[in-house]
C-alpha cells in the first residue's frame, strides 16, 4: 500500500503573499501621508481697518453645500462691536442696514437701535466646478458683505460702517479656504471661498471604487475559468456572483456625500464594474446549463 506524500510547502506562493500584504501596507501608509486626514477647522479674521471705530462685528458659518444644485448656505451673525453697543444685550445704539451678496442672490437686514440683533441666511452659488468630477471637485465661492448706519441709507447717501468679520472655515465633509478678495473699503468687504471635499472622503472615495474594480475582476475570473472547463460549475461561486450584481450598487450609494448617478467615476469604473458582474453572472450560468445531469 502506498503512502501519500506530504505536498510540499509552497514558498514561492508564502514570498509572493508576503511582498503583496508588504506592498499593500506601505501604500496604504503613503496614501496616510499623502492625505491631510487629520486637518481641524480653524477661524479667520479679516477687517481692512482693524482700528476702525465704530465697528461692526460678523461672524460667518457654512451650514450645508449641495453640488448637486451648485449651491451653498451661510448663517451670518450680526453683533456689535467697539463704540457702538447698546442700552440692551447683543444691541446697537444706532439703526444699521446690513447688506449680504452673493452673485445675483442678495440678504439683507435692518437692525434698530437697542433691539436684539438676529442672523442672517445667505444662499450662495458654488462657481467655476461641478460635481461630474466627484470626488475631486473643487468650488469657488464670492461673498460682499455691508453694513450702512441708518435704514433708508441709498448709494448717494451711504454713511458705511467698518466691518470686522471672522470666518469658521468648517462643514461636514468639505475643505474650506477663506481670502480677502480685491475691492471694496472697511464697510465694504469682499470675500473669497474656496471649497472641496476633505481628504478623508476623496480617500474613501478612491479605496471604493478601487473595491469595485478588483470585485468586477475577480468575478470575470471565476467566470471565465468555469466557462473554459478550467473549473466546475457549482453552487458556492454562483451565489457569490449573483450577490455581487446587487452588492455594487449598494457599494456606490456608501461613498461620502454620495453624488447623483452619472459622475466621471461612475462612467468609468461603476458602470464597467457592473457590466462585468452581468457578463460573468451570465457565463457562469451557461456553463452551468451546459453541464451534464446526473445518471
Amino acid at each position: 500500500m502506498s503512502e501519500t506524500k506530504p505536498r510540499p510547502f509552497p514558498r514561492r506562493r508564502a514570498f509572493a503573499l508576503f511582498f503583496l500584504i508588504v506592498a499593500a501596507a506601505l501604500a496604504y501608509a503613503a496614501a496616510l501621508r499623502m492625505f491631510d486626514l487629520t486637518e481641524i477647522p480653524i477661524e479667520r479674521r479679516f477687517a481692512k481697518d482693524p482700528d476702525a471705530a465704530p465697528r461692526l462685528k460678523i461672524y460667518i458659518e457654512p451650514i450645508s453645500a449641495d453640488p448637486a444644485r451648485e449651491s451653498i448656505q451661510f448663517r451670518v451673525h450680526v453683533a456689535p462691536g467697539q463704540g457702538m453697543l447698546g442700552k440692551r444685550p447683543n444691541a446697537a445704539d444706532r439703526d444699521l442696514y446690513v447688506i449680504v451678496r452673493s452673485g445675483d442672490a442678495v440678504a439683507q437686514q435692518v437692525f434698530r437701535a437697542d433691539e436684539p440683533m438676529t442672523f442672517l441666511t445667505v444662499d450662495a452659488d458654488l462657481n467655476e466646478g461641478s460635481i461630474a468630477r466627484y470626488p475631486f471637485d473643487r468650488y469657488v465661492i464670492d461673498l460682499r458683505v455691508q453694513a450702512l448706519e441708518g435704514v433708508d441709507a441709498t448709494p448717494e447717501n451711504e454713511h458705511p460702517i467698518a466691518l470686522d468679520i471672522t470666518v469658521w472655515e468648517g462643514l461636514l465633509g468639505y475643505k474650506i479656504r477663506s481670502s480677502l478678495a480685491p475691492g471694496g473699503n472697511a464697510g465694504d468687504i469682499r470675500l473669497r471661498f474656496e471649497l472641496r471635499r476633505v481628504d478623508a472622503h476623496v480617500f474613501f472615495a478612491l479605496a471604493t471604487y478601487g473595491a469595485m474594480i478588483v470585485l468586477a475582476c475577480s468575478s470575470l475570473l471565476i467566470s471565465f475559468l468555469v466557462f473554459l472547463g478550467y473549473r466546475k460549475p457549482e453552487a458556492a461561486p454562483l451565489g457569490a456572483l449573483a450577490a455581487l450584481v446587487f452588492a455594487l450598487p449598494a457599494l456606490r450609494n456608501a461613498l461620502p456625500l454620495a453624488p447623483p448617478l452619472g459622475v466621471w467615476a461612475d462612467i468609468l469604473v461603476f458602470l464597467w464594474a457592473e457590466l462585468a458582474a452581468v457578463l460573468g453572472l451570465a457565463l457562469f450560468v451557461v456553463a452551468w446549463a451546459r453541464e451534464k445531469p446526473f445518471g
